[in-house]
């Protein structure tokens, strides 16, 4: 857990007190601020996170007026840029596996490139896909992106699915687990809606 601009300002407090008196322990800050040392402490460490309710209490007995007070209230309430990375990541790898389970074009590609005649050319599957292109696109890059797909130098367009012949439920299966699987590289737990939820 990163420092917070009030557990940096508490730091600074307790350090400019012991440099006017080198006896000036943590035990008589908490003391002064009416709050337990060892729980101080841990906050000061980084170990613990501030309550809204301490940075106002000793926000006052600081002698800090209402307006830093409530800086400092709203700045708790940022997440760091730890929390905010995670979070993007989430989003993400939770819209990959919402788009597999809602969007038909990825299946219609899978399905189009395992057929007999088949061209790697994204106007044709449009046209047999009934769709646009920038739909077919979207879902090509997805699938790109997934590895469940690869398009060869020569241009051709190769499944890596694990079975020759699946269904639109496998497939979908079997993408979501590559979703699962990418995302936890990523360091992010990502639980797919089940299809029998769609």
């Amino acid at each position: 857990m990163g420092r917070s601009e009030f557990q940096q300002r508490l730091r600074a407090e307790f350090e400019a007190r012991k440099n006017k008196n080198a006896r000036y322990s943590l035990r008589a800050f908490a003391a002064f601020l009416e709050t337990d040392h060892s729980s101080l402490s841990q906050i000061l460490r980084e170990k613990r996170r501030i309550p809204i309710a301490s940075i106002r209490a000793w926000g006052r007995k600081l002698g800090m007026t209402r307006e830093e007070i409530s800086a400092y209230t709203a700045a708790q309430h940022v997440p760091d840029a730890a929390s905010l990375r995670r979070e993007q990541q989430l989003r993400h790898w939770t819209a990959e596996a919402l788009a597999i389970v809602t969007d038909r074009c990825h299946w219609r590609i899978v399905e189009l490139a395992r057929s007999r005649g088949f061209r790697p050319d994204c106007r044709w599957v449009a046209e047999q896909a009934g769709t646009t292109v920038d739909a077919i696109n979207v879902a090509l890059s997805r699938l790109l992106r997934l590895r469940l797909l690869e398009i060869a130098p020569q241009g051709n367009w190769k499944l890596h699915l694990g079975a020759r012949n699946c269904d639109e439920e496998e497939f979908r299966r079997r993408a979501l687990i590559r979703v699962r699987e990418l995302a936890a590289e990523d360091g992010v737990r990502v639980d797919p809606p089940k299809l029998s939820e769609r």
